[in-house]
């Protein structure tokens, strides 16, 4: 208790504050370089001196859970973790709407959604003890296995599938008739050398940046969930701040701008991770037609009455403003004057 007042004490003083950033991201990552970007962005409002950000990536902190967890408590000062992750660590399961199978059809769609919900997410994350600074991005999720491909959803059928740690995840494979093998980012490169699992759904960078795509053979395109990442602080650390290091971290006027910067990096990064696969041949890569990939569409909705269950009134709620934001979306992209 003494320490924490003194450090609250020095901090209004104008002594430097430091502040630990915990994340699965790897290293040398666009997540990394994302991350660094907003660093930097803080560091020239208040200055190198004023705050000192140091980073445990890849998991040093333990799975995304854990680090939620710790975020709530204040033991950990800032993360950058998936929003499943962060649903299923704080008790909050309604966000995990924001990655039902096939919700969203393009990356614009995605950014329009978050950015009029942002408001929405911050209060729900704030009453679970979580500031939200920045949304981020993992990219689109598809199929990667070691012995054959995900071409159909009867191909899934039998396979011990890893899954991420919330029910969107457990019950989509459910539906496709995969055992699903919930398990946190640190666990999954030694689950697949060991082959305790099959294979696994995850973006194309992520895959790469941690090694999962060596241990394959099949990469399918389904494109199958998209899921966004949050840079995120605790409230406790927040509050405790001075007003004008709460409005360095928060850098509302320039989030837009920052989080495009995010954005852009993983998914040119995306593009240029597939092209370097196909080129060398070690993992093959499978583009579905629209036909296909409609027929997964239509095998996860089994799901969906079992996700909206595990969500609760919240995540319905929650659901029918990301569905009303999207219509609203469509609407004006149908009405737009072609250019």
């Amino acid at each position: 208790m003494r320490w924490m007042i003194v450090g609250l004490l020095m901090a209004f003083l104008g002594a430097q504050v430091k502040l630990r950033v915990g994340s699965t991201v790897p290293t040398d990552s666009p997540w990394e370089e994302a991350l660094d970007t907003y660093i930097k962005e803080v560091q020239r409002r208040i200055g190198p001196d004023r705050l000192v950000f140091k980073k445990y990536l890849g998991g040093q902190l333990g799975g995304e859970l854990e680090m939620a967890r710790s975020l709530r408590m204040g033991t950990l000062d800032m993360g950058m973790l998936s929003l499943a992750g962060i649903a299923e660590g704080l008790g909050m399961p309604e966000l995990q709407v924001l990655e039902i199978p096939f919700l969203f059809e393009s990356n614009e769609e995605v950014d329009y959604v978050l950015d009029k919900l942002f408001p929405e997410i911050d209060r729900r994350l704030q009453e679970k003890g979580v500031v939200l600074i920045l949304f981020g991005v993992n990219g689109w999720r598809s199929f990667g296995t070691r012995e054959r491909p995900i071409l159909s959803p009867a191909d899934l059928k039998g396979l011990k599938m890893r899954a991420q740690e919330a029910a969107v995840y457990t019950e989509m494979y459910k539906a496709f008739g995969a055992t699903p093998i919930p398990l946190p980012a640190p666990e999954v490169l030694l689950a697949l050398k060991n082959k305790m699992v099959d294979g696994f759904d995850q973006t194309v960078v992520f895959s790469m940046a941690t090694g999962w795509m060596q241990q394959i053979k099949h990469y399918t395109l389904t494109q199958h969930i998209y899921q966004a990442g949050a840079i995120v602080m605790s409230k406790k650390v927040f509050d405790k701040l001075p007003p004008d290091l709460r409005a360095a971290l928060r850098i509302a006027d320039k989030r837009s701008e920052i989080e495009k910067i995010g954005l852009k990096l993983v998914r040119d990064e995306e593009q240029s991770i597939l092209a370097s696969i196909e080129k060398e041949g070690n993992v093959k890569i499978y583009r579905l037609t629209a036909q296909q990939r409609e027929a997964f569409r239509k095998a996860v909705q089994s799901a969906y009455p079992k996700i909206e269950a595990a969500v609760g009134p919240e995540g319905r709620k929650l659901l029918s403003q990301i569905q009303a934001v999207l219509a609203e979306y469509r609407r004006q992209k149908k009405v737009a004057p072609a250019k």
